[in-house]
């Protein structure tokens, strides 16, 4: 095995990772760094672009300081949220806030956009329709336009956060078939588009002049700026190769590469993520194929909604402050089904497998002799009861059926957490060893596969597995009971 290391750079809503990893995929170093979001008034989520970059060049300087020699860096990789926009001079320099995906100030200016043939073109064509909750990049680029218009005029190009840190990083601004998905402006029939598609473009209303050039989605796009290296402690001239969507390299990471694999990602949302051969939408149950960089593929997208973030919304909640370990160790003391309490898991609307915005979260069955470990340890549970919901319309959508499960993100460092999995999805579990680089790492695959250190199928004979979580026969009945309840109190709140 070479002694090749790429500087993988994971960019999520909580703020980066940057880690160092080796040509066997296994992480020399890593360090994080917080981004602060700013909610404003009607829906609005903002970040700022400059502490992006700020707390990227810590996180890449703190990872690379953990490493004695420091390896050559051999290309850098960047995956990142989507459906986030930043408005960006042509060097890649923001001229305004981040709006990020969960802002929701243009869902009227969406529903404007929605007639039955423009509904009809942007399905078969693209496969998203514009979101009516208003989480997507046409929306963020009227909210620009109407509450940052300087930003907004000032602006080349309206990115996603992935494209915009390679643009700090090369110079270049540019984007790909794939990063661009939340615009909805590509025909993704074709995998590998590098031209946006003129009837979309104008089914969207976007102002053309402000779309990124598109480059192949997968490749290098340039190399590391002296200034740019100088900031991060690495070489000038480094490669930098096509950005990604967090939720790809999520099924990169976890060895997800076609249909006959699945994985269960919980980060700050749960995911469910495979891929498929061709391009397909089903808007019914909220899934749809998304053109990948692996050549010819097409990322099976089945957000499943708010997962890590409603534990510690909950641990905040109920005193536990940012000690979710604390929290989920507390849960641990109470039995499966938290005697009685469940939690509906729709804190921001639900989305795969029967998307709604206005269902809501709740804890239902509450009693005086339950306590905040009982509350915590359902919030556990109707994350993963809300996986158990998706996954037979994921494996009906990839025509597959999957005998078993990955598990990652920063989630399956808990074993509770992946042993309540494996019961509410009656598979066997196996959690991945380091899970909170599992994103960083499908990004590391990518550039490594392009350097051709590696194969990409290789990937999943390289994964390590901390345990296997079998389901415990003892409370598959009450957890099919439970699922049976979330799905029943879904349509309740659907109708009310």
């Amino acid at each position: 095995m070479s002694d090749t290391c790429v500087l993988a750079i994971d960019l999520g809503t909580s703020g980066p990772k940057a880690a160092v990893i080796d040509a066997a995929g296994r992480t020399l170093s890593w360090r994080s760094r917080p981004v602060a979001t700013t909610f404003v008034a009607h829906g609005g989520a903002e970040q700022d672009p400059r502490e992006m970059w700020s707390a990227i060049v810590e996180a890449t300087r703190a990872a690379l300081s953990d490493l004695s020699p420091v390896p050559p860096i051999a290309m850098v990789s960047v995956t990142s949220q989507f459906m986030s926009t930043i408005p960006v001079a042509s060097d890649g320099t923001p001229t305004g806030p981040c709006v990020l995906w969960m802002d929701t100030r243009g869902a009227e200016h969406n529903l404007s956009l929605l007639t039955d043939d423009s509904f009809m073109l942007f399905v078969e064509r693209h496969g998203l329709i514009p979101l009516p909750s208003g989480n997507d990049n046409i929306a963020h680029a009227h909210v620009l336009a109407e509450h940052h218009p300087d930003a907004y005029r000032a602006a080349t190009a309206l990115v996603e956060p992935m494209d915009y840190v390679n643009a700090r990083l090369t110079g270049r601004l540019c984007a790909t078939q794939s990063t661009v998905f939340g615009q909805l402006v590509c025909d993704n029939r074709t995998w590998g588009a590098t031209e946006y598609d003129a009837d979309l473009v104008a089914a969207t209303r976007l102002d053309p002049d402000k779309l990124a050039p598109l480059v192949p989605i997968n490749g290098v796009i340039g190399e590391v700026t002296s200034a740019a290296a100088a900031e991060l402690g690495i070489a000038a001239g480094t490669p930098v190769c096509t950005g990604t969507i967090d939720s790809i390299t999520s099924a990169v990471g976890s060895g997800a590469l076609d249909a006959s694999a699945g994985s269960v990602i919980v980060g700050t949302t749960s995911v469910m993520v495979t891929h498929i051969g061709e391009h397909r939408a089903d808007l019914g149950v909220g899934i749809l194929a998304v053109p990948s960089p692996l050549s010819n593929r097409y990322f099976v997208m089945a957000e499943n909604g708010v997962g890590g973030r409603a534990l510690e919304w909950a641990s905040r909640l109920f005193g536990y402050g940012d000690d979710v370990a604390g929290a989920v160790a507390d849960a641990a003391t109470v039995p499966s089904g938290a005697e009685g309490v469940s939690f509906l898991p729709w804190l921001l609307g639900s989305i795969a497998p029967s998307p709604n915005d206005d269902v809501r979260a709740a804890w239902t069955g509450l009693s005086l002799p339950h306590d905040r470990r009982h509350l915590v340890r359902a919030t556990l549970e109707g994350v993963a009861l809300n996986l158990a919901w998706l996954r037979p319309a994921v494996e009906e959508f990839a025509g597959s059926s999957w005998p078993s499960l990955r598990f990652g993100g920063g989630a399956a460092l808990s074993d509770l957490w992946a042993q309540t999995l494996a019961d509410a999805l009656d598979r066997p579990v196996h959690q991945l060893a380091e899970p909170r680089t599992t994103n960083a790492r499908g990004a590391a695959f990518l550039a490594l596969a392009e350097l051709g250190e590696l194969a990409i199928d290789d990937v999943p004979g390289l994964l390590q597995v901390h345990a296997v979580r079998e389901p415990d026969p003892a409370v598959r009945a009450q957890m099919d009971a439970a699922l049976e309840r979330l799905v029943r109190l879904h349509a309740d709140f659907a109708l009310a």
